[in-house]
């Protein structure tokens, strides 16, 4: 199993899988634009990454089993200081490894490809999963943001955490 790079050929597949996996993302996250679901707006957003991948500031990664995406994973902001890591799992997916896995394949990809001295990521209250996957990965908490957002009219804190490379 390993982590593709995000192309225009996965359109359909990305379609299906933020499709999918609409409300249970926006169970945990702020939600999407409603004009990102369509194959167009999909198109648009899939341009949009692959223009960060090309500048260096950008890995958008899918992680793909029997020709469907069971997750996203991403570095962000790329710099040779950091680099701010996220993923989001199927919900079909969940439990079974796929975070570890995406998280651990992040952590390799932003020291060997782009040599960046520290990961960090946030995640909200409402996630204790995500939390526990960075936790896991030797991530440490260095802050917390009460009433960060305020999600499906309920006010979240955010953490953040912090990955140094040795």
């Amino acid at each position: 199993m390993q982590l593709e790079l995000l192309s225009e050929h996965h359109l359909k597949q990305l379609f299906d899988f933020e499709l999918e996996n609409r409300s249970w993302f926006e169970s945990l996250i702020e939600p999407r634009d409603n004009d990102f679901y369509s194959e167009q707006g999909v198109e648009q957003h899939i341009n949009a990454e692959l223009d960060k991948v090309r500048s260096g500031s950008a890995f958008c990664g899918l992680l793909i089993k029997d020709n469907e995406i069971v997750a996203r994973a991403n570095l962000r902001d790329i710099s040779s200081n950091k680099a701010y890591v996220g993923y989001r799992v199927s919900k079909r997916f969940i439990s079974q490894g796929y975070a570890s896995f995406c998280l651990a394949s992040l952590v390799e990809i932003a020291q060997r490809e782009f040599s960046v001295q520290s990961l960090e990521a946030r995640v909200l209250e409402n996630n204790p999963a995500s939390k526990h996957v960075l936790l896991k990965q030797g991530f440490e908490i260095i802050g917390d943001a009460p009433d960060f957002i305020s999600l499906n009219n309920k006010p979240l804190s955010c953490t953040t955490f912090r990955l140094k490379y040795a």
